[in-house]
């Protein structure tokens, strides 16, 4: 997807017919109508989509590691679906400039999606998407031999809206199970799991997942019902091992393998401008500290940070400098992390025994 992004006020939202903070999917006449509306507003267009963002972040961070440490860079690949468009150029482009290998070719006369992101003063966000041409996901050979080799295969909750997504995704778990690769399953907006519940359960009750990725709001959708943060967690990761459930200004909480930790938030100087793609910054921090070793608190307190770089500024993804200054701050989260574990375990043996 491309982004489109714009700063709105309340009543631009209350004129357009979506729930603020909600998504609604769009024809291209609509997303003209939206356009021309916006005309008066300064906007600024990037290479977008939630999982775009997440494995630029994973990349920027892998880059800024290579450059403290000479070690080599993260391998990363992504099956694309942009469009042989413009717009599709332009993302590509954005995506192998930051790293990523690009492992489909653009289907001939096919239209790349948009999301228009419109945020107001309180740093809300909400999105109109408009989907493309209608293309079916399927795995290329090179996305096979890629996904058959890797470490860690992400699925993004959005690919449900695509034909030929309950195949294809099948295939690629198969693969990567093949290879003993850690399978991640996001789960995208709450809109998006009430439509597709079935397929995410599907995926949960077969063991296919290892990591599972929500906010409060698609926990919720999963489960059902009203739930705390705290235990949608708990909830969900009896179905994975690891459940990493985000919960806003509360911060996060981290299932895994039965052991509930609890994150808080990371804050900055200035209030949150823009929480657009906060939530795909949580997973790139989250998946980078994965892949370098930390333990679960680490990884939390990590993804943290990363969140709180992005909606600091207007923007959704993590830039090259944001990570270079945060990956610097590793060995001083892990050792805050160490020596809260031995407070801790301090203050447990002083306490009597019951």
């Amino acid at each position: 997807m491309v982004d489109i992004s714009a700063y709105v006020d309340d009543a631009f939202i209350g004129q357009i017919g979506v729930a603020k903070g909600g998504r609604r999917i769009i024809d291209v006449q609509e997303r003209a109508q939206l356009l021309e509306a916006l005309d008066g507003s300064s906007y600024q267009v990037s290479a977008g989509g939630s999982l775009s963002n997440s494995i630029v972040g994973v990349a920027r961070l892998g880059m800024a590691n290579s450059s403290l440490t000479d070690s080599g860079p993260l391998r990363i690949g992504m099956l694309s679906v942009a469009g042989s468009d413009a717009q599709g150029a332009f993302h590509n482009a954005q995506m192998q400039q930051a790293g990523v290998q690009l492992l489909s070719s653009p289907c001939p006369g096919s239209a790349t999606g948009t999301v228009i992101v419109m945020t107001t003063p309180d740093a809300n966000r909400t999105f109109m998407s408009y989907l493309g041409s209608s293309q079916e996901l399927q795995l290329t050979a090179e996305a096979e031999a890629a996904i058959s080799s890797t470490r860690l295969l992400i699925i993004e909750g959005y690919l449900w809206e695509m034909q030929g997504a309950t195949k294809a995704i099948g295939r690629a778990i198969s693969l990567a199970r093949g290879s003993g690769a850690t399978i991640v399953l996001t789960t995208g907006d709450p809109g998006l799991v009430a439509r597709h519940r079935q397929e995410f359960w599907e995926q949960l009750d077969s063991g296919s997942v290892d990591v599972l990725f929500a906010n409060r709001e698609e926990a919720e959708q999963l489960l059902g019902r009203a739930v705390a943060a705290s235990q949608a967690a708990l909830e969900l990761g009896s179905m994975c091992s690891v459940a990493a459930i985000t919960d806003g200004p509360n911060g996060s909480y981290i299932s895994a393998l039965g052991r509930l930790q609890s994150i808080p938030p990371f804050w900055r100087e200035h209030p949150p401008m823009d929480t657009c793609g906060a939530g795909d910054a949580y997973t790139a921090g989250f998946l980078y500290g994965f892949l370098s070793g930390l333990d679960v608190a680490s990884m939390g307190r990590f993804s943290a940070r990363v969140a709180s770089a992005v909606i600091s500024r207007p923007g959704a993804c993590l830039s090259a400098p944001e990570a270079r200054q945060i990956v610097e701050q590793i060995p001083a989260i892990a050792e805050q992390h160490r020596h809260g574990a031995i407070l801790a375990m301090a203050d447990g043996l002083s306490s009597p025994i019951r």
